[in-house]
């Protein structure tokens, strides 16, 4: 093989690989889609929905009230999409709002991240709730299609309150 066929050929084949690291690349265009369809199905309470936007590793810490400080919990997609089901049939009156939505890809465009304020207002056994929180995702692509991986969540103290 002559030196400008091995030349020719590794450029093809370096054109060829960076396309494909292209393809394998999330956007900020997509994860804003993958937020927008999570919260289409949050706002229509529906679970499958939600999951669709999950990735099969998926993981939310939750913190849970304690005496002094909060314990952080680590639940996984089904533990997730349980709590949220369940969730449903005692509330009343639900509507959910995102805003303040910051979405940053990182250099590599392997993974990028969100984070926004989510506001639900409910009402459970006849009271009124508002509840806000900061929320913080993560997502990457799993064959070929934008998923949240990971979501934590910080309640902006002073706002999540029975009326």
């Amino acid at each position: 093989m002559s030196v400008k066929k091995l030349i020719g050929f590794v450029f093809a084949m370096l054109c060829c690989s960076t396309h494909l690291l292209a393809a394998g690349k999330i956007t900020a265009a997509q994860i804003r889609e993958v937020m927008a369809a999570a919260d289409l199905a949050s706002q229509q309470r529906d679970t499958q929905g939600i999951g669709a936007c999950l990735g099969t590793k998926f993981f939310k810490y939750i913190d849970v009230p304690m005496d002094k400080l909060p314990a952080t919990v680590r639940i996984d997609k089904d533990q997730y999409l349980g709590l949220i089901e369940r969730g449903w049939d005692r509330i009343e009156n639900y509507a959910y709002q995102r805003k303040d939505v910051v979405v940053n890809v990182a250099p590599d465009g392997l993974s990028g991240e969100s984070s926004s304020t989510v506001i639900e207002t409910f009402t459970v056994d006849g009271k009124d709730t508002v509840s806000k929180v900061r929320e913080y995702a993560h997502y990457e692509l799993e064959d070929g299609r934008p998923v949240i991986v990971t979501v934590e969540t910080q309640t902006l103290v002073g706002d999540s309150t029975p009326e």
